[in-house]
């Protein structure tokens, strides 16, 4: 299997290259400087190009804080970025993993959520991200969205 993963640099990305050095699949790592996945007709021809079959999507816009004054930037890669490779894994029968956020939820309580739970997203960030888990349902694609509330590594800040 062929998978490409978004947003290579971050904290996620780095830890996605760990795995993938170790995978019997074949990884493709790219960051923005690569593929512009606010670009639809650049994801759509990337995804054929490449055959991709998964795409793990560690891209978003996480600073929480600045999301508040920079709502448009936040919805472009929360939001129209995810809706673009759900729409490129539609158009080649492939599967994307979505990272998302538990602030999709709203500020109730520290506990373990179902996925059924009503959503009251906290803030500009959570509306962005839940925005762009809408997206990937208004599409159709097949996709699993990892909701979490924090990651922890080497890399980044934890």
């Amino acid at each position: 299997m062929r998978v490409l993963v978004t947003g290579a640099n971050g904290q996620l990305g780095n830890e996605m290259r760990r795995l993938g050095a170790v995978s019997p699949n074949e990884y493709i790592f790219t960051d923005v400087a690569e593929l512009d996945i606010t670009d639809k007709d650049a994801v759509m021809h990337f995804t054929t190009e490449n055959k991709i079959d998964i795409i793990v999507n560690c891209a978003a816009y996480t600073n929480v804080d600045k999301a508040e004054d920079d709502e448009a930037t936040a919805e472009l890669i929360n939001a129209t970025a995810v809706r673009n490779l759900a729409e490129a894994m539609k158009a080649v029968d492939g599967t994307l993993f979505h990272v998302s956020t538990d602030y999709v939820f709203g500020a109730e309580g520290n506990t373990p959520r179902s996925e059924n739970m009503p959503t009251n997203p906290l803030g500009v960030y959570g509306c962005t991200k839940l925005h762009g888990e809408q997206a990937i349902a208004e599409v159709g694609a097949k996709a699993i969205i990892i909701r979490t509330a924090w990651l922890y590594s080497e890399f980044g800040n934890n």
